[in-house]
């Protein structure tokens, strides 16, 4: 059987019972002939209007004097507005309904929700890899060298300036040294996230960190 469309009566006359929603149009308002009467005097004779289109609900103000409103807005005349599970239904701030479609949440699809990139909190020493803590931590000079190159993201840092930034001005490095240091770098950051390169080599030029 499927599911039917309704609202949960939060506040106001009815208060826990459910509305369902039978039939399209659907229409609120004061006049007996509407398909739920709301006897309130603030209510418009015809105040709102619900429609279908199969797949989901709309709701629609009919120009009422005292407004329709949903999570705290009030819809604009001529507006239709596309309901989804949870939205809170105000009819002349005399009643509070939550639309609750079993249906249509069913349709939603799930959401991916994408993998954090690299951070680091240099005072803690620690960096946190996709949303996982770097551990063992990185060595000394493997944390200078990232920080360096994080704190120049998006611009190629030269040799020069990681041998400053990692053994000091003016120290003689050799390049294997640089090497070996950035690929132990890449691999601690590679066991964590296996589909990032967070680590560049622009030859002849130096490295480039690119986040997530």
């Amino acid at each position: 059987m499927p599911a039917i469309p309704r609202f949960l009566i939060k506040e106001g006359a009815h208060q826990g019972q459910a509305v369902e929603l039978t039939r399209f149009p659907f229409m609120i308002g004061r006049a007996r002939d509407c398909d739920y009467v709301l006897d309130y005097s603030a209510i418009s004779r015809q105040h709102a209007r619900l429609t279908s289109d199969q797949q989901s609900v709309y709701l629609e103000d009919l120009d009422s004097t005292n407004g329709t409103f949903v999570n705290g807005r009030r819809l604009v005349a001529g507006e239709v507005y596309r309901l989804r599970a949870g939205d809170e239904i105000s009819f002349g701030k005399v009643c509070l309904w939550v639309f609750d479609d079993p249906a249509t949440t069913a349709q939603i699809p799930p959401v991916k929700i994408p993998r954090p990139g690299l951070e680091i909190d240099e005072e803690a020493g620690r960096v946190t890899v996709a949303g996982k803590l770097l551990y063992p931590p990185l060595s000394p000079n493997q944390f200078a060298l990232l920080t360096l190159l994080v704190a120049n993201a998006g611009r190629v840092v030269e040799r020069e300036e990681i041998v400053t930034a990692v053994w000091g001005p003016g120290t003689d490095v050799s390049d294997q040294t640089i090497d070996a240091l950035v690929s132990r770098l890449r691999r601690r950051l590679q066991e964590v996230d296996p589909e990032h390169e967070y680590i560049v080599t622009r030859r002849g030029f130096g490295l480039l960190f690119e986040n997530r």
